[in-house]
């Protein structure tokens, strides 16, 4: 993961949590027309905002009693540097991407060797790995056209992380403009067929995770139904 988007996730989690932890949970009063109903749902949604920060952050699985235990010492005025805060969450995030990407190459190459040898299954020179399931016409993309397609995209252990079909709409976009794995995936199947395609990281999205459910190094899979290919018109030159 670069160290760039690292400092994004990490500002963005930092904020919420010296946000949260700057209130003084333990020394100051609320005044007296404040119901505890309307305190613990603050209280609520505050620790469910934090919660959903940390997650989206994918840090992976957390110690509960610790962050309490952080909370706590925020409230008694126990003072942690900035320099402190992202020097610790920044170490840990890029080990742990670090060893979260080599645990996916290793569990796509292994994939990827026994998938070769599945009836149907076709490997290009890229690495990309296809299958027809419906042949389609004779007009197939080529890698400035647009494509209007339905598609499902799954990690390789089967967890749908984006799909046409759930949002009841086709999706069109031009080939140019998405990861390689599809630009070349699009150009093998003609304008009325289906394929499958299993993508390699280096030709989807590499070292760079992709919110909560795309990993680094994630190869992915997807199923395309191609609905029509939009060829590519050059524009006029203006005058």
């Amino acid at each position: 993961m670069k160290k760039s988007f690292l400092i994004v996730a990490v500002c963005a989690l930092g904020a919420v949590l010296f946000s949260a932890c700057s209130a003084q949970t333990s020394s100051e009063k609320q005044p007296a027309g404040m119901t505890k109903a309307e305190v613990d749902s603050v209280s609520y949604m505050l620790g469910y905002n934090l919660g959903r920060s940390i997650t989206y952050s994918n840090m992976g699985s957390l110690s509960i009693s610790k962050i309490v235990e952080g909370i706590k010492a925020a409230g008694k005025g126990v003072e942690i540097s900035q320099e402190e805060f992202y020097g610790v969450v920044n170490g840990f995030m890029e080990k742990r991407m670090k060893l979260v990407g080599e645990e996916n190459l290793a569990k796509a190459e292994k994939f990827f060797a026994s998938n070769a040898d599945t009836e149907g299954v076709q490997t290009t020179e890229s690495g990309l790995q296809y299958r027809i399931e419906r042949e389609g016409g004779l007009k197939a993309a080529s890698e400035k056209d647009t494509v209007e397609v339905n598609y499902e995209g799954t990690t390789l252990d089967g967890e749908v992380f984006d799909s046409s079909y759930e949002r009841g709409e086709s999706v069109t976009f031009p080939l140019n403009r998405v990861i390689s794995g599809w630009t070349e995936g699009m150009q093998l199947v003609g304008e009325g067929g289906e394929i499958t395609l299993w993508i390699p990281a280096n030709l989807a999205y590499g070292e760079r995770a992709q919110g909560d459910k795309i990993g680094p190094n994630e190869a992915l899979k997807f199923k395309v139904e191609v609905i029509k290919v939009h060829p590519f018109v050059e524009k006029e030159a203006t005058k």
